[in-house]
């Protein structure tokens, strides 16, 4: 390349812009301030989202026995926590186009794995008393960003890394240290241009080298291993196979039975969570 990623990232002038409804979300996570009310409140100010949240709690992938007619409904039937998931989920899978302009690559594949990986660091997170559970939901969904990124505004490089991968029979990531391409750069820059909490830039950031993390250390280790356990349970989109053993941080103090807990939770749930997860995003 002939000038540096970051002079590339500061060129790009059609980003788009982190939605203001989640940004108040996160804000409220992020002060531990964030009520059934609260939430109501922010969703409604905004008319799109309102309209998204309404769509999916009346289709099949919650099969409410009655209408549900408005926000405050839909908390209640479908719980804060998940109308909480749904507004991250729906607020950033509609930042971006659906087309990903990269050979090999698959949209529906690259958000059911980030919905996984979500899923997985909120269960793991239970065991953990110094992190919120909805906090590393939002870590993992955010995690891969910088690779939505890449194959949306840096679609050459991405090839040559596609290219890599499958000539040498590399991982991405080996594929992006070869060429300078670390998507989670990229992720970190968009990270910081939405202005995403400390914690959540460090777990972009850092969630392939979470010592690296500092203070944020265990959010950063946690979603690595939830990104490893949803890919050994195919539900990653990487073009290589992991066959390494699974690696659980220390700072993270968990038990080898917890951490099989959560990924046996996560087989039992994977058919119902691809289905609810495809139609919410998808449909």
């Amino acid at each position: 390349m002939t000038i540096s990623l970051g002079k590339r990232l500061e060129q790009l002038d059609d980003l788009p812009s982190l939605p203001q409804s989640l940004h108040q979300v996160l804000s409220e996570l992020e002060a531990d301030g964030s009520t059934a009310a609260s939430l109501e409140c922010i969703i409604g100010e905004d008319p799109l989202l309102t309209a998204r949240i309404l769509r999916v709690a009346n289709s099949p992938a919650y099969g409410s026995a009655k209408e549900i007619s408005s926000v405050a409904r839909a908390v209640t039937v479908l719980g804060f926590d998940e109308v909480r998931n749904l507004v991250v989920a729906l607020s950033l899978s509609g930042s971006f186009s659906s087309d990903l302009g990269a050979d090999g690559f698959n949209i529906r594949q690259l958000w059911l794995h980030l919905v996984a990986t979500a899923r997985v660091a909120q269960l793991l997170a239970q065991q953990i008393p110094t992190l919120k559970p909805d906090e590393m939901f939002t870590a993992g969904l955010i995690h891969d960003l910088g690779r939505v990124l890449s194959c949306l505004y840096l679609q050459e490089e991405m090839r040559e890394i596609v290219e890599t991968c499958r000539n040498e029979g590399v991982s991405m990531l080996e594929a992006e240290q070869k060429l300078g391409l670390s998507h989670a750069e990229v992720g970190t820059f968009l990270a910081v241009k939405w202005g995403f909490s400390d914690l959540l830039a460090s777990v972009v950031r850092y969630h392939h080298a979470p010592v690296g993390a500092g203070n944020h250390e265990q959010a950063a280790a946690l979603v690595f291993l939830a990104d490893n356990i949803t890919k050994k349970l195919g539900m990653g989109w990487d073009l290589s196979v992991d066959n390494e053993k699974l690696l659980v941080p220390r700072c993270l103090g968990l038990s080898s039975e917890a951490v099989k807990a959560a990924a046996k939770r996560l087989h039992e749930e994977k058919e119902d969570l691809v289905a609810r997860w495809s139609q919410i995003l998808f449909s």
